[in-house]
């Protein structure tokens, strides 16, 4: 199974989707981070894209713990975030979008860039590559955390 963590208004083709609004025409609600009756080691993809810059810093623990609960041992998990360089550029965009066009005042924007690569501690990269201005990561569980999911 695949799963498009934080789908928002466009659910990736092919993946389960999920979101944190709860609309019913999304396959899971997200609550606190956790993916709702999703059960553990059930994925072997997960993707998240335009989200993690969305999440606290202080929060990115659980959002990665989460990740590797939902994640099979062999799974990959698919970042897909603005790169450091168009942060502020990124902001603006996503102020006129929340903000303005959605008046969606629930989602936080955040002001400085956070390296989230700085929270994967137990993630291994597998592959990178470039989209216009956003960084895709794709990683996987490190083997010497195996032991302890």
């Amino acid at each position: 199974m695949k799963l498009d963590y934080g789908s928002g208004s466009q659910p990736k083709e092919g993946f389960l989707s999920s979101d944190f609004c709860g609309a019913p025409h999304y396959d899971f609600y997200i609550k606190d981070y956790k993916v709702i009756g999703a059960k553990d080691h059930s994925f072997d993809v997960i993707h998240c894209r335009n989200v993690i810059h969305h999440i606290a810093k202080e929060d990115l623990p659980r959002l990665f713990d989460e990740f590797k609960r939902l994640l099979k041992h062999d799974g990959q998990l698919i970042i897909s975030e603005p790169r450091k360089e168009f942060h502020k550029q990124n902001l603006i965009l996503d102020v006129i979008w929340y903000r303005f066009l959605t008046n969606n005042r629930d989602i936080m924007l955040p002001r400085e860039y956070v390296d989230y690569k700085e929270y994967l501690n137990e993630f291994e990269m597998v592959e990178t590559e470039n989209e216009f201005n956003n960084e895709i990561i794709t990683y996987r569980i490190k083997q010497s955390m195996m032991k302890a999911v």
